[in-house]
């Protein structure tokens, strides 16, 4: 197997067979990195993504074989009655080039020597390890990071890099549920030797918000990801994102043909998750999200101006903004600020609404939406943000070191709300 990497926990991370190439021999157009746990009864679903990647990357003789390589790196959850892990044992943590000719069987015994267990995800310097083994075994113009496994957006309730469960990313079986931060994934791509990124995707559920993408942004041209719970079935996603970065002339291209290409795999798969799942997908443009930001701040202010004389019009609108997923406090920041300045009649607001649209406009340059026509769904969808009362809003401290409320402040609009959000259509979840 060409350049299987090796994990070494008593090293810094990730250690790899040397070949004595030259690197520049090899240049790829993209190199994709897979950085991925599902866990458990789900470690089939990486497994599958692996056979369909090599598939597509031996499809199509005519591109060059480097065109886009992949390096993968999953660790193998802890067991349940049904574990159907058949490259991996529980807790072995595989990181290999993945190519047309991988043979996956001989993972186990060469991708790691020992059961790898207390190996953290969420360590900065992991994250850091695998984009410099990246940068220098399989060396590319461009690299995209993609995670995959669980996700549950930003969760701010935890203390700032205080303690080892403020995580939302890539829930690890093995360290008591201990998950990924946005935080970590931005201070081991800022020391690594690619601090910026073509892309980051996140094939996990819920990491489309402004909290989440934010704090990431100024690290890559675009982002991928999903305000919605993510269907875990058929995954669509990211094997037909490597076959199109092969075929077409650049990432934007690719990621829109991928969004089109794995529409109704996507469908298929909420409904065989077998609940009203209404969903979607978003490319977003790094950059462009400042816009949106700048727009943010402007809207807090106006807020809290006008709250104490249209309260009740205010509170109306927080009651009718559009909600993902009913479990959790994430609504869609596009259209509450339509319907704050539909419910206010206030010119200001009206404005703002205007010019946060034309910001949205230019930073969602594509989505692809999947109505399963049970529950609600907007025409289309921005980003989410948090929105709850003022008696809920016990984490200003840990809140407000979020990159999102430094260039916006709308940790002050939740400190001023009195109102909770009740009665909102949701796309997801069940009535509470």
């Amino acid at each position: 197997m060409k350049r299987l990497l090796l994990l070494a926990l008593a090293a810094i991370g990730i250690v790899a067979c040397h070949k004595g190439n030259n690197p520049e021999d090899n240049l790829a157009d993209y190199t994709v990195i897979v950085y991925a746990h599902v866990g458990g009864d789900m470690d089939d679903t990486m497994e599958i993504i692996w056979e369909e990647i090599k598939d597509n990357l031996a499809e199509n003789p005519d591109i060059k074989d480097k065109k886009v390589r992949v390096l993968a790196l999953y660790k193998y959850g802890i067991p349940s009655e049904d574990f159907s892990g058949k490259y991996g044992e529980p807790g072995e943590v595989f990181c290999f080039e993945l190519d047309k000719d991988t043979d996956f069987t001989k993972l186990h015994t060469e991708g790691a020597a020992e059961k790898t267990k207390s190996f953290k995800l969420y360590d900065p310097e992991n994250i850091k390890a695998v984009l410099n083994r990246a940068r220098k075994e399989l060396p590319a113009r461009e690299y995209i990071l993609v995670f995959h496994g669980h996700g549950g957006g930003f969760q701010p309730a935890y203390d700032y890099l205080k303690e080892e469960n403020t995580k939302g990313l890539l829930v690890d079986d093995w360290l008591d549920a201990a998950p990924l931060t946005q935080f970590e994934i931005r201070m081991g791509i800022e020391r690594s030797n690619i601090p910026h990124l073509k892309a980051i995707m996140f094939h996990d559920c819920l990491m489309g918000g402004m909290e989440t993408l934010v704090e990431v942004a100024p690290l890559a041209d675009y982002l991928i990801a999903t305000p919605f719970m993510l269907t875990s079935e058929n995954n669509p996603l990211i094997p037909v994102l490597v076959k199109n970065l092969r075929e077409c002339s650049n990432f934007e291209a690719a990621a829109k043909k991928t969004f089109t290409d794995s529409e109704e795999r996507l469908y298929d798969g909420y409904v065989k998750e077998g609940v009203p799942y209404n969903g979607n997908i978003e490319l977003v443009k790094g950059a462009a999200l400042e816009d949106v930001c700048s727009v943010t701040r402007e809207l807090v202010t106006r807020l809290c101006e006008l709250y104490p004389s249209k309260k009740e019009a205010i509170d109306k609108a927080t009651c009718s903004v559009y909600k993902y997923y009913n479990e959790r406090p994430f609504f869609d920041l596009m259209d509450y600020a339509s319907k704050l300045a539909g419910e206010t009649g206030d010119e200001k607001l009206a404005d703002i609404r205007d010019r946060m649209k034309t910001a949205f406009d230019g930073a969602v340059l594509d989505q692809v939406t999947f109505d399963l026509k049970v529950l609600p769904l907007l025409p289309s969808f921005s980003l989410s943000v948090i929105l709850v009362p003022h008696e809920a809003y016990s984490w200003q401290e840990t809140y407000e070191h979020s990159v999102f409320h430094k260039k916006t402040g709308w940790g002050k609009w939740l400190d001023v709300n009195t109102c909770t959000p009740e009665g909102n259509p949701f796309g997801q979840g069940e009535e509470t």
